[in-house]
Formats: structure tokens, sequence, C-alpha cells
């Protein structure tokens, strides 16, 4: 069995999936499957896959169905690991090595991310992308504010997935997001490396752009369900609750937003934390 899954996704991908297929073909790291979920694609795109002779490639030609190909491919991964990947980013030659080896050598992590850099068309001025670095303290909180991990930068440990029977639920363009939330309200420790691993492309295909206004509805959903267990687990947290009602009420008036809301929550979350972890000192 390989000791690594790599797992992508793709639709009518032609125009960049030979240079992500080459990006994990030529890891350092060999020892490793390359599922390649097909999600219906209409153009060129499983041509080019077929194109390939090395017998790591393992393509699925599914339907359109993008988290039921997405939870189809956790399930078909054989790999203790399960590494994520695009069809339109590009893998730094060692990421696979390095994301395994920390995991290797930190067996309490279950989600290794790294750094990135944001590239249009080349890679010319590039953005350097920073996650956060090392062990994520207190994720919830970081995940209330915004959804800190790129999605192709996660290598993941399929036995929590499994044990806790976790997997990509239906939340249109932010199932990442909420799968990230499920892993840390189990207690999976997250793990940022501090260094670039992917070369993340910046496309007017890309969802993010597409489907905006979906994406911003839905993970505002996310981030009420996160507020809702942080609220849950915090102690004296009536105030808190009256708070968040007036708030909806506010909101529904069209007086304030959501992310302010979030914000608000955060700050107020993080100083009561420090709070109480003061008086458990003293």
């Amino acid at each position: 069995m390989p000791e690594i899954s790599v797992l992508m996704p793709v639709r009518n991908g032609e125009e960049y999936i030979r240079e992500a297929i080459d990006s994990v073909l030529k890891q350092t790291f060999t020892d490793f499957e390359f599922i390649i979920m097909d999600d219906g694609s209409e153009d060129k795109t499983v041509e080019i896959i077929q194109s390939y002779s090395d017998s790591r490639i393992r393509l699925e030609k599914r339907k359109p169905n993008f988290i039921k190909n997405l939870n189809e491919g956790l399930a078909l991964a054989q790999g203790d690991y399960i590494a994520r990947m695009d069809a339109d980013d590009i893998m730094h030659s060692d990421r696979l090595r390095i994301q395994l080896k920390r995991m290797k050598q930190n067996p309490d992590i279950v989600l290794c991310s790294s750094w990135a850099k944001r590239f249009q068309t080349d890679k010319e001025d590039m953005q350097l992308l920073q996650f956060g670095e090392n062990y994520i303290d207190q994720p919830m909180l970081g995940f209330l504010k915004y959804n800190f991990l790129s999605h192709p930068t996660v290598m993941l440990k399929k036995a929590f997935l499994e044990m806790h029977d976790l997997s990509y639920e239906d939340y249109l363009c932010v199932e990442d997001y909420k799968l990230w939330f499920e892993i840390a309200k189990c207690g999976g420790k997250i793990f940022v490396e501090p260094q670039y691993l992917m070369f993340l492309r910046n496309s007017p295909k890309q969802v993010t752009i597409l489907k905006q206004e979906e994406m911003l509805k839905q993970t505002i959903v996310v981030q009420k369900e996160i507020l809702d267990y942080l609220l849950q687990n915090t102690p004296q947290n009536e105030v808190l609750y009256r708070l968040l009602v007036d708030w909806e009420e506010l909101v529904k008036d069209k007086l304030v937003t959501w992310n302010l809301a979030f914000r608000l929550f955060y700050d107020i979350l993080c100083k009561k934390m420090n709070k109480l972890s003061s008086l458990e000192k003293s």
C-alpha cells in the first residue's frame, strides 16, 4: 500500500491539468498513488490524463457531483495520508516528503497545511501566503474569523477521518472549511508548515470567482456554526447569547453585517479565554 494518496478532483481542466499532474509525478517522495476524480469533464481533460502511462495515476470518471465524488476519492484512498491537490495548481517538488516527515515525527498532527505562493499566468510577481505557522493554538477561534487554511495545501490523516466518520459535507464552495471545523471539534491537531509548498493559480475560472456570492453566504453559515459551538463551550455565556440574538435582529434590519459580528465575538472570546487562562494559572 502507498503511504500517501494524492486526491485531485477536476472538471474541464484541460488548460492547466498537465502542469498539475507533472508537478505531482515529479515529487521527490515517490511512494504515492494519484487518484484523479473526473467530475464529468466535457473537454479534453480525460484525454490528457489518459496520455500518461505512470502506474501511480488512478483515473476515476464520474458524473458531475463534486462533493459526492470527492468523498468517493477519500474512500478509495489506500494511503495512511491524503494530500489534496487542485487541477490548476502546482506542487513544490518536496511537498509530499516534507509534510509526511512532519506528520510522522508528530503523530498527533491530523491536518498539516503549509504556506503557499499565489500566481497569475506565470510564476513572476508571486504573492507569499502565510496561513499561521507550526501548531495552531485555539484553531476554532481562528476559524471564526475566516478559513485560514488553503484546501490544496492540506495533508490529512485518513485514520482520524474514519475514526470520527468525517467527510466533506454538502456546503457549496466551503466544503473544506466545514471539514476543518469538524476536525477541530473532534480534537484534531492542526499544523501549518512555515514554508511554501504549493503554487496556487489565480484564474477567472476558479469557484471562488464564479460562485463568489454563494461562497460568501455559505461561509457565514459555517461561521455561525463555529460561533455557536464556541458559545456553548464558554462559561457564563448568557450575556453573549443575548448579544447574538440582538445582533441577528440588527442584521435582519440591515444595520450591521455578520462579518462585523464575527470580528466582535472573536475579540470578546479571545479576551474571555485569556482571562479564564489567567485565573487558572493564579
